[in-house]
């Protein structure tokens, strides 16, 4: 054995240095392995006269020290470098934590669920460096973005609602909050992955198999969910980045308030001042009450103009780096492995899976045309569709973007039956009703719900029922009424909403609308239906469709509205009005109408704008001759309405 005297020096810190006698003769791994003091952050590297090379940790266990020590006057030197570190950087920022979001910002969990076993580290380099402008589109995009996701993910859509649903998000400040613009300096410097290296707890284990056995699971996996968090990021980017106040932004903001207060702005140093009425600031999020700058990651001086290229040094140290993005959210109770415990998730009831909304041109050139919307659905959605398992259902709703007059529209879903090796792809089937037909280009919007057993365990989701309906008349009828349960959804408060489906749509069915409403029979709830004829403008015998009634479990408050019908002055027409009632803007809301204390009334449809939703009822050219006509003569003239918006 070559036993020497070694100075070992961390290139970073030369002027101390640690004394020891090592054998030239080891490979560097096992002197790693029996030496305390060389820890995971610590590369070895090889002195070259003005650089120094590092030695990988997949290398050392092919170099001996002999290779890399330096001898100088004598003395055998010994050099290390710091390096990235997965075990630091999670210690630092709990990776292995679940997460919530919210309007400050990502939340780590109280309770660790996992423990990370490895992580796989790489490197940015210069592509890391970039400068943007980060601007909002919605109060989910503002939620998403200042939570640290950038990217589109279904998985990230589904925890933003869940974060907005907890916050108070339909605030006045919290939508001024959505208008502000930040520009911002980034700097990645590694991008950590590490879902491989996941594994649970044994106390969150026990905690699942706890509410498992409990015959409440849907209550105690959201306890555990308070405890551990709801998801967490798979993927995580280090480094830094700066955010700037966008003062063209602030300044028009201040006009706009200028009774509210007064705002002092100096671009330059970093010790800017703003004031502002103390209501109106109280509520704010975190991100927004930053005066001029905001760091993630690096450092510093106070009080001094900001110095980009004295920044970007501090983060050549990588105990400065922070996270400045998060990616593939996961929910907790997905990594857990069957093989310790089977999570029963159709015990846990249907969950709203996903929503989006889509922009869609409707040609109305001849009466009784109608638009087929396929539906732009994300391939993991279209795969949990074809999953049997699932049991998916889908709901729509749609809104005419420039409230056009004389025409109102109604929607009805196309899901055909699944066959054996192909693809189901639900559709919209969209209908503009006329009383005098006229060709015109409509602008629409359609919102849609994708809801199921939620097979990827995302238990947060909000909790639906769906009940479905057969409609296949025996006889001949163009209205009829279904039971559905009892009323206790409207004394309850729980919200509620319809529509029809198609397994199939031929020839006999293409011109054919549903018109349904809720009513209140001897305190039990039914369903009427019955069916008009676009093209021939008559009410027609019902066809064979299926009616799925969505009932939304422990709803969201500010999500959901039962309004009663009011009548205008002078045409004594019936109107629910949306105003101060929900956040304006263009987004469809699923509607439905509820009647008590009325019979024989005249079947109508509901035309939503976005302010309003009126009543529309629609001419029959029978000649009063049909059963509808005769038998269905009273307008309404009391009922409510059933608004959901999620």
């Amino acid at each position: 054995m070559s036993f020497e005297i070694v100075f070992i020096k961390t290139i970073e810190d030369s002027q101390q240095s640690i004394l020891k006698k090592l054998n030239l003769e080891d490979f560097l791994s096992d002197i790693r392995n029996n030496d305390d003091d060389i820890n995971n952050s610590l590369l070895f590297t090889k002195k070259l006269s003005d650089e120094y090379a590092k030695i990988e940790r997949k290398d050392e266990k092919i170099y001996r020290l002999k290779e890399i020590i330096t001898v100088k006057n004598g003395q055998h030197i010994l050099y290390l470098t710091k390096s990235p570190c997965w075990n630091i950087f999670n210690d630092n920022c709990k990776l292995d934590y679940g997460c919530t979001m919210s309007i400050d910002g990502i939340k780590k969990a109280n309770k660790r669920a996992f423990k990370m076993k490895d992580c796989e580290l790489t490197e940015i380099k210069a592509k890391g460096y970039k400068k943007d402008k980060l601007e909002f589109e919605s109060k989910e995009d503002w939620m998403k973005k200042t939570n640290l996701f950038f990217s589109t993910d279904v998985n990230i859509q589904n925890f933003v609602e869940l974060g907005l649903s907890i916050e108070s998000s339909q605030s006045e400040d919290f939508n001024d909050e959505i208008q502000s613009v930040y520009k911002y300096t980034e700097v990645g410097k590694t991008l950590l992955t590490f879902r491989e290296y996941l594994e649970p707890t044994e106390e969150f284990i026990k905690e699942v198999k706890n509410a498992i056995k409990s015959g409440n699971s849907e209550e105690e996996f959201k306890k555990i969910t308070e405890e551990y968090g709801q998801f967490i990021p798979t993927e995580v980017i280090l480094g830094g980045r700066v955010y700037f106040k966008d003062v063209k932004m602030s300044s028009k903001n201040s006009v706009a308030k200028s009774n509210e207060g007064s705002t002092s702005m100096n671009i330059g140093p970093l010790n800017l001042k703003a004031r502002v009425n103390s209501s109106k600031s109280n509520g704010k999020s975190k991100f927004y009450s930053f005066n001029y700058m905001r760091l993630l990651g690096g450092s510093h001086p106070e009080s001094e103009n900001f110095d980009e290229e004295y920044w970007i040094k501090t983060l050549n140290d990588y105990q400065n780096w922070d996270c400045i993005e998060f990616k593939n959210p996961i929910s907790i109770f997905k990594l857990v492995p069957e093989s310790l415990c089977k999570i029963p998730y159709k015990s846990m009831g249907k969950r709203i899976l996903y929503t989006s909304t889509e922009d869609c041109d409707y040609y109305l050139n001849e009466p009784g045309r109608y638009r087929d919307f396929e539906l732009k659905l994300p391939r993991n959605i279209l795969d949990i569709i074809q999953n049997k398992e699932a049991d998916c259902d889908i709901s729509a709703a749609v809104i005419d973007t420039e409230d056009s007059k004389n025409i109102f529209f109604s929607c009805q879903i196309l899901k055909p039956k699944a066959e054996k090796g192909k693809l189901v792809k639900p559709r919209v089937i969209i209908h503009g009703i006329q009383k005098k037909f006229k060709s015109h280009e409509f602008k629409l919007k359609v919102k849609i719900m994708v809801v199921g057993y939620d097979t990827n365990l995302n238990f947060i989701l909000p909790n639906i029922e769906v009940i479905k309906k057969h409609c296949y008349p025996q006889d001949q009828c163009k209205f009829s009424s279904m039971e559905l349960s009892k009323n206790e959804l409207i004394t309850k408060n729980i919200p509620f909403f319809g529509i029809p489906v198609f397994e199939d749509w031929n020839y006999l069915n293409k011109s054919l609308i549903i018109g349904y409403n809720f009513r209140n029979v001897n305190n039990e709830l039914k369903i009427d239906m019955f069916s008009y004829c676009t093209k021939e403008n008559c009410y027609v015998n019902l066809p064979k469709f299926n009616f799925c009634t969505f009932i939304i479990n422990h709803p969201i408050s500010n999500a959901y509205r039962l309004l009663p019908f009011k009548f205008s002055i002078l045409k004594k027409k019936p109107f629910v009005d949306l105003k101060n009632k929900f956040t304006p803007h263009l987004n469809p809301k699923y509607i439905s109408s509820y009647l008590s204390k009325v019979n024989n009334y005249k079947p109508f449809f509901l035309k939503q704008k976005i302010d309003q939703i009126k009543l529309k009822y629609v001419d029959c050219n029978c000649g009063k001759t049909c059963s509808v006509c005769k038998d269905k003569t009273l307008g309404i003239s009391r009922g409510e309405c059933i608004v959901y918006h999620y």
